[in-house]
């Protein structure tokens, strides 16, 4: 009978033996569905493994619009005036007539007005030479004046293509045409 107790030993260790492994397996299941849960949560609410690598979107909207302001900044109309009207002499029939012209260059940004300005004198030069070249009764009519326009803006560009490697203006502009 002896034996018999031993054996009834035997079995009850393993019982105990047992309800510790069931315990460390629902301890471990129990730290899975934790980790799971936190790992689900941290996706949804983008927590530091889910987290986006590189930029927020607005961020990205933010960067966006600041190169969009700059660009425009530097595409954006600038006009070059010029300190004195542009007087010239013209004939007609025989006549001696006068005119005055104020001229406004439209240049594109801020380094195509600085080019301008610092050529300033070869334009108004070049401008006076187109000027005087004129006809009276051409300039009498609305589209003499469009087309003395386009003139200019082409030897305005032309020049400055010499000089500057580039067209720089934009547009021909008169503020005040005055003809005697």
């Amino acid at each position: 009978m002896a034996k018999k107790a031993d054996s009834d030993d035997e079995l009850s260790t393993p019982k105990r033996g047992k309800k510790l492994v069931v315990m460390i397996m629902l301890l471990l299941a129990l730290m899975v569905l934790a980790g799971g849960g936190y790992m689900g949560a941290a996706y949804f609410m983008k927590l530091p493994p889910f987290e986006p690598s590189g930029p927020t979107p607005e961020e990205l909207a933010a960067q966006q619009a600041a190169a969009e302001a700059a660009e425009a900044a530097k595409t954006r109309d600038m006009y070059v005036k010029f300190d004195q009207p542009f007087t010239f002499n013209l004939s007609y029939r025989d006549r001696a007539h006068t005119a005055q012209v104020d001229v406004v260059l439209v240049v594109s940004g801020p380094d195509n007005e600085a080019l301008a300005k610092k050529h300033r004198e070869l334009l108004s030069s070049t401008i006076l030479n187109k000027l005087s070249a004129e006809n009276y009764a051409a300039l009498l009519m609305p589209s003499g004046r469009e087309r003395l326009k386009i003139e200019l803006l082409d030897a305005l560009r032309g020049k400055m293509s010499e000089v500057a490697r580039a067209p720089v203006v934009e547009k021909v502009l008169f503020t005040a045409f005055v003809m005697q």
